[in-house]
């Protein structure tokens, strides 16, 4: 039987991640308090749980690029579902700078560090303040469409950079960047099986571009998302053998300087919990991450019993042979008060 390796990120045993959003709380200091508090020894990094608007990801973006004078929307939507969306165009006669992309996440950053401080809990290198960063290639491509994308992405390259290198010169080695691409994810997963190695070493490569121009010295992290827009995945796949093999590309291109402190794989999406059908995780024995990489499960749903997630928690550290942490698929934003606690309740229970 294959041993299993306890190697997360330096210390022993596994912990809760926090995807993103967390609609419990109703501000940033309320998410802490829980976390340094009934949550203290149980997580690796804070999270301010992107509270208020930023619970619907990067929609206040959309709105607010939309209100400006060079942009118009081709399709109004109101982000209930995939297809009932906002659809911009850049109108004639202008062009897009990143200043125009009104993207605040060092800002909000800032204040969630300045929030620790003020609890006296500051954040720590040892206990870092975990920051959501959605990838330039899905800001450009879902506000603009894939001609869009092909255009502009480089000055959402330009501005997701500026932000970053803004968070990272505040508060050095105490904020760890979680890049979020449902994008490359999706893209991977709905090709034929055939075609997938070659599309996770395209689309790993855009991914890796956002990497490369972060600086010497950042620790990243990736949440590689199938979508939970309405609360339902974007797309099921059949194994997770796509998402393994755009981490193994991720992994293996990964730029020196910058460290990838974890990797989020979604194993459920949605309203569905997780298989208990083991040929579905039989791919994750090809997963090649480095040994101070630590593996993040996507698996803790509040639909499933706990027997039968904590059978899939060890068929996955069976597989890898590590033991990993524990998340939900995605953040929580889709989930009424109630449900996110209960979710967070399962994270828990599958600890031990």
């Amino acid at each position: 039987m294959m041993m299993i390796n306890s190697r997360a990120a330096g210390s022993q045993g596994r912990r809760l991640h926090f995807v993103g959003t967390l609609p419990q709380f109703d501000t940033a200091a309320a998410a802490f308090a829980a976390q340094t508090g009934q949550l203290h020894g149980e997580i690796r990094r804070l999270s301010g749980g992107e509270t208020g608007p930023r619970l619907s990801w990067f929609v206040p973006l959309v709105k607010e690029l939309k209100a400006g004078p060079k942009v118009t929307a081709r399709q109004e939507g109101d982000w209930s579902d995939y297809d009932d969306v906002d659809r911009l165009a850049v109108r004639r006669g202008h062009r897009l700078t990143p200043g125009d992309i009104p993207l605040h996440l060092a800002e909000w950053a800032e204040e969630e560090l300045d929030a620790l401080q003020a609890a006296g809990t500051p954040a720590t290198a040892e206990r870092p303040l975990q920051v959501g960063v959605p990838s330039y290639l899905d800001l450009a491509l879902f506000i603009f469409g894939p001609i869009g994308a092909l255009r502009w992405a480089g000055v959402f390259l330009d501005a997701v950079t500026a932000q970053v290198e803004r968070m990272v010169a505040h508060a050095g080695n105490r904020v760890v960047i979680q890049i979020e691409t449902p994008a490359a994810a999706i893209a991977v997963a709905s090709m034929p099986s055939s075609l997938q190695r070659r599309a996770a070493d395209a689309l790993g490569g855009l991914v890796l571009r956002q990497v490369r121009r972060a600086p010497q010295g950042a620790r990243l992290g990736m949440h590689l998302c199938v979508g939970d827009m309405g609360h339902k995945a974007r797309v099921r796949p059949s194994s997770v053998a796509p998402l393994v093999r755009l981490t193994n590309v991720l992994a293996r291109r990964w730029p020196d300087g910058r460290t990838l402190e974890f990797v989020h794989i979604p194993l459920c999406g949605g309203e569905e919990p997780p298989t208990t059908d083991p040929t579905f995780y039989a791919p994750l024995r090809e997963l090649d991450i480095a040994p101070n990489t630590t593996l993040v499960a996507g698996l803790a749903h509040e639909g499933a019993t706990v027997e039968d997630q904590r059978a899939v928690r060890d068929l996955v550290e069976r597989e890898t042979g590590m033991e990993v942490d524990i998340a939900t698929a995605c953040g929580l934003g889709r989930r009424s008060r109630e449900q996110a606690e209960s979710a967070v309740e399962r994270m828990r229970a599958l600890l031990s």
